[in-house]
């Protein structure tokens, strides 16, 4: 399912005063019918009285089921206004240009050797080397665009061993 959601908009009070008149079965319908059309669990809730968290509109939508007889109402759902593009959410990190192939083997074969480096080691080991020399690959592809993620996971290592080595 690709559900777009209205974020930070509460729903209008003409809505809100209809939700609250409707008995459970009805209420729990509406609700499956607002969230699947934009609306946020937050702003659902909050235009209940008493507001309702998050968490319970949630185990509403988890139990709702289609009834058997058109339970719905004649009143039409309200359709929020996107803050994000039409065409879908504009990502605010690009996509990643990713890891060529030979530059995937060379991180996979020298990060054995680099995890092997200790502080005291001589700069002419070939620990140290490995570790100079996947530390400056990985800056390098990460200033061109490669998530810490995706050089971690070439690495095997953790994001955070890999987050730090960038630093």
């Amino acid at each position: 399912m690709n559900r777009r959601s209205a974020r930070s908009q509460p729903l209008p009070p003409e809505e809100a005063a209809h939700l609250n008149s409707l008995s459970k079965d009805s209420l729990i319908t509406r609700v499956h019918e607002l969230y699947h059309q934009g609306w946020t669990l937050q702003a659902i809730g909050d235009a209940l009285i008493p507001p309702r968290p998050r968490s319970t509109v949630r185990s509403w939508l988890l139990r709702f089921t289609p009834p058997t007889e058109r339970d719905l109402t004649d009143a039409p759902i309200p359709t929020p206004t996107y803050k994000t593009h039409p065409d879908g959410y504009q990502k605010r990190r690009p996509q990643s240009p990713g890891i060529l192939p030979d530059e995937l083997e060379l991180i996979q074969s020298i990060a054995p050797l680099a995890r092997t480096y200790r502080a005291k080691m001589s700069t002419n080991s070939a620990a140290c080397v490995a570790n100079d020399q996947l530390t400056a690959i990985c800056i390098r592809l990460n200033l061109s665009g490669v998530s810490v993620r995706e050089l971690a996971q070439a690495a095997g290592v953790t994001y955070r061993a890999m987050s730090k080595r960038l630093k």
